[in-house]
């Protein structure tokens, strides 16, 4: 088999494509890049990024100067016109949730052929505002590859975008080269010091930057986030309107603050991060007593598309989505709680789950809630629990 072309330069098709973008992120999405890196002839660099917004991928590239092969989700290339598109872009797909060796010996032939990479460690967009786990043979990989590392921070893409939102809010949103480590200098440390240098400086947390973010509806669709009250500690009645989120049980009401902190009158209500009450929903599920054949959760008009990469979606059920300590079912279709190899929630609404290596998504309603699933498949006898593949989404204390 002919081996496909190694690109360093950008092809002039590229090229007008990077001219056409720049408008587009300049004005509509009002980000502004604060330092560029110039790739030397004969320079392999790999970039490393935190993961705020959909749009990172593009906005990232546009600080260097030479054509960057991407590592991204298979699930972006579950359609055959996107597909296409994605890997003239240098999109390179990888399982989300799971070991790929397929993919990393793709990233170090290209490596070891002068091209760049752009990687994001944590292999996940910012959900509340916490660090995803990075593996701890990471740094071990990186070292192999004997690029340049160029570290990148993409700041106020939470504040701007944040992944249970719809719509922008109007702040700060910027991006800079935090780091830059030559071979030279790295290969004479040992991978836990490159480890601990790549993740204290992949570190970005914007409701520490006292940057404002304006809009009429912070709050709204939060609920695709949270699925407990912390008051009276019922599951699915939560309602987000405008910058309140409520619950229709007890009645709590909580702001979502223009800082991107959370505020209550309510003085049983302690927390003022995202990810406190994050965690405050980890333990609720660690705690939840479940019984044979119940239903645990669940879910109207739903549907469930077959996503496997370079193949067009395809519709194969919808209905009610229920889940009980066995199955999962939607219409007359079911899968055995057990085979679940992975599972993730993708673009505030949507489930996507493997089985045998098949990839399936569940698109729900726009206050969809994918989280609680995740969070139950980490708790039943999944395939992904007894693994251990996931640290993202695991509810073990700690994690």
């Amino acid at each position: 088999m002919k081996k496909k072309k190694v690109h360093i330069n950008e092809p002039i098709d590229l090229k007008i494509l990077r001219l056409l973008v720049r408008p587009f992120v300049y004005f509509k999405l009002g980000y502004r890049n604060k330092n560029k890196y110039k790739i030397k002839k004969g320079e392999s660099v790999v970039i490393l990024s935190n993961h705020q917004t959909d749009y990172d991928p593009i906005i990232v590239r546009l600080a260097f100067n030479r054509y960057i092969y991407t590592l991204a989700t298979d699930n972006i290339f579950a359609k055959k016109s996107t597909a296409r598109f994605i890997t003239r872009l240098g999109g390179i797909p990888k399982r989300k949730g799971l070991p790929d060796l397929k993919s990393l010996i793709t990233l170090k032939r290209l490596a070891n052929n002068g091209a760049s990479l752009l990687i994001f460690p944590e292999g996940n967009r910012s959900y509340a505002e916490f660090q995803y786990n990075i593996s701890g043979e990471f740094a071990k990989w990186i070292t192999s590859l004997k690029s340049t590392i160029v570290i990148f921070n993409i700041n106020g893409g939470f504040g701007s975008f944040p992944r249970f939102g719809s719509k922008k809010r109007k702040g700060k949103f910027t991006g800079e080269i935090r780091k830059v480590l030559k071979y030279e200098e790295y290969s004479k440390m040992s991978s836990e010091e490159l480890q601990k240098i790549i993740i204290e400086n992949l570190k970005v947390f914007d409701s520490d930057s006292n940057n404002l973010y304006k809009s009429n509806k912070r709050a709204e669709y939060l609920e695709r986030m949270f699925f407990v009250c912390p008051k009276c500690n019922k599951a699915n009645n939560l309602f987000s309107n405008g910058n309140i989120i409520k619950c229709n049980s007890c009645g709590l009401e909580v702001s979502y603050e223009e800082n991107l902190r959370l505020k209550s009158d309510d003085e049983s209500f302690k927390y003022t991060k995202l990810v406190e009450w994050y965690e405050y929903q980890k333990e609720w599920m660690r705690n939840l007593i479940l019984k044979d054949n119940e239903t645990i959760f669940e879910d109207q008009d739903v549907e469930l598309f077959n996503a496997n990469p370079y193949s067009d979606k395809k519709l194969l059920d919808k209905g009610t989505l229920k889940i009980n300590t066995k199955e999962i079912t939607i219409g007359n279709t079911s899968f055995k709680t057990e085979d679940i190899e992975t599972a993730s929630p993708v673009s505030g609404r949507t489930l996507c789950i493997t089985i045998n290596e098949n990839n399936y998504v569940f698109r729900g309603n726009e206050r969809f809630n994918s989280l609680k699933y995740v969070f139950l498949f980490h708790k039943l006898d999944t395939k992904m629990k007894l693994n251990n593949t996931d640290k993202y989404y695991n509810i073990e204390e700690g994690c």
